[in-house]
């Protein structure tokens, strides 16, 4: 049965644009790690998973350097676990360094589906993994209230901007069998959505053509494509707008 924190969590999101899923698996990540900075940085079983990922993943390194900054300024839990990745990286470096000059032309003879992987890692960005654990707690909470009977949550959800692609298609892989009932409204629910935007899309284009040119085009006409994004990227519409971040 699903926790009342959980729906009242859930049924936040989904008044807010963009992908519920996707918005509280990132208020998972953010909240671990917060966790991790305030009191784990120096704990090595805590640590020990990201050196075993090479540190976190992209995305979650600039969040965990702008959570840091945001919060304390000095970027000491930066400079611990990065500090560490290096001098470990290094020191591999140099074992494969030796390995080179001992046999790099029987290495070069293989093929490469035999070769032995070179830095490769242990494991993923622990902050992934929980990210994609909460995401899969929302999705249980979602297809649990989605299997009872009509009611106040499932119009809340038809007036939100719904799951993308990547959650929906998650949520149908690990609750289909448990929640059949939700399983087909929400694919029912997804499908007259993307039939509706795509008229909508399809107007929209044809208005454009100059033999159209005096006719009106509706709100929905002009917004369809932003929300058809969101489904597939579980971004909010706002994140569309007309700047390309440098490098």
């Amino acid at each position: 049965m699903a926790f009342a924190l959980s729906i009242v969590k859930l049924e936040a999101a989904l008044k807010k644009p963009g992908c519920p899923v996707c918005r509280m698996a990132h208020e998972a990540a953010e909240q671990s790690i917060d966790s991790f900075l305030w009191e784990n940085t120096n704990d090595p079983r805590t640590r020990q998973p990201i050196n075993d990922a090479y540190g976190f993943c992209p995305e979650h390194t600039r969040l965990l350097v702008a959570k840091e900054r945001m919060t304390s300024g000095p970027v000491l839990g930066v400079n611990i676990i990065y500090g560490l990745l290096a001098k470990n990286v290094a020191r591999e470096l140099q074992a494969l360094e030796r390995a080179v000059g001992n046999a790099p032309a029987l290495a070069a003879r293989l093929p490469l589906r035999k070769r032995k992987p070179v830095l490769e890692p242990k494991g993923r960005c622990p902050v992934c993994t929980q990210q994609e654990e909460a995401a899969a707690n929302v999705l249980g909470t979602l297809f649990e209230l989605f299997d009872g009977a009509e009611g106040e949550f499932q119009a809340t959800y038809r007036e939100a901007d719904g799951l993308c692609l990547a959650h929906l298609r998650q949520g149908l892989e690990l609750y289909r069998g448990e929640h059949p009932r939700a399983a087909k409204t929400l694919i029912a629910e997804t499908v007259a959505r993307l039939q509706r935007q795509q008229t909508e899309m399809a107007e929209y284009v044809r208005k454009h053509n100059w033999e159209y040119r005096d006719e009106k085009m509706t709100p929905a006409e002009q917004t369809a494509w932003l929300h058809t994004l969101t489904f597939f990227t579980g971004l909010p519409e706002g994140k569309f707008d007309h700047k390309v971040d440098e490098f």
